[in-house]
């Protein structure tokens, strides 16, 4: 098994040598809870300060599958401005990555109701790959040497549209192309992401809501891929399935403990072939929300 995973690693991070493409971010499957790593433009777009954190533990049963870890802040600084920052780490077997972005957004007036973010980030990523568990791992690789502790700088972009009701959000959060080894002759192994999310309230009753939601992704030389949602939400509780194209069906739960700290549950049960090594993929969230809760700005619970 651990051979068989050696090989998936190599696929999915690309090793220059092979010549492919198509680094992937980071994925969670409670995106929705947290949009800000995926668009720059939400940071401040609600009205007080707001703390997530997020673990990811993917393919559980096989080993050194993949281990994620996030923090994020954000927060209105102005009438019109927001500021966030996002910390994650991720790992997948040998490979590893750590990342540090800095959001700004600029809100307007499109009426009473309605408000559209305009959001820049900029951040680094520091790469790391240890091969010293491989059998193809060679010490005197300079493709591998220059691996190890890799500075990557980046920025993105983000449009967030967004009322009391629903949302609407494009983004491309990193916008550098860039090859882990500067030795790389192939193509570009961290590629552009293009995101475009949406989300609407349903108030069924004073109490019960309901949330359909959606996310893009789309990235050069790769299928389009995409997250269906729907959520329930109640006053102390919320549950939510999740289709995530070829790829995996997704349960989901919420407990609102109080009205600003919620904690979250992912359940994945992945549809590929790796089904049947693994016991699926688990997802835990905590948030604080210190927003303010008035007739313009939903609670965060709900996006």
């Amino acid at each position: 098994m651990r051979k068989i995973f050696s090989i998936l690693f190599l696929v999915f991070t690309f090793i220059p040598i092979f010549e492919l493409q198509a680094q992937q971010d980071p994925q969670f499957s409670q995106y929705m809870y947290n949009p800000i790593e995926i668009n720059p433009a939400y940071a401040g777009t609600k009205e007080g300060f707001i703390m997530t954190g997020m673990i990811r533990m993917q393919w559980v049963g096989i080993q050194d599958a993949p281990k994620t870890q996030t923090f994020s802040i954000h927060s209105p600084i102005h009438k019109n401005m927001g500021l966030g920052f996002t910390a994650t780490n991720d790992q997948i077997g040998p490979f590893s990555q750590t990342l540090f972005y800095w959001d700004y957004s600029y809100q307007i007036d499109i009426d009473f109701d309605t408000r559209l973010s305009f959001g820049l980030n900029a951040g680094f990523h520091i790469v790391n790959l240890d091969l010293t568990s491989i059998d193809t791992y060679h010490q005197n690789d300079p493709e591998v040497y220059n691996l190890n502790n890799r500075f990557l700088p980046n920025a993105g972009v983000g449009l967030y549209l967004y009322n009391y009701n629903y949302y609407l959000g494009i983004s491309a959060p990193r916008l550098l192309e860039q090859n882990f080894s500067p030795q790389s002759t192939g193509q570009a192994l961290l590629v552009r992401h293009y995101f475009f999310m949406a989300g609407y309230v349903f108030d069924l009753d004073e109490i019960v809501k309901v949330k359909p939601s959606i996310v893009f992704k789309y990235t050069p030389n790769a299928p389009l891929s995409f997250d269906f949602t729907m959520n329930m939400y109640h006053e102390r509780w919320g549950l939510g399935f999740s289709y995530r194209h070829e790829d995996a069906v997704v349960g989901l739960f919420q407990l609102f403990l109080t009205q600003q700290l919620s904690l979250g549950y992912a359940y994945d049960y992945t549809l590929s072939d790796l089904r049947h090594e693994s016991s699926g993929s688990h997802e835990l969230m905590l948030r604080y929300d210190f927003s303010k809760h008035t007739d313009r700005c939903r609670p965060v619970k709900y996006f």
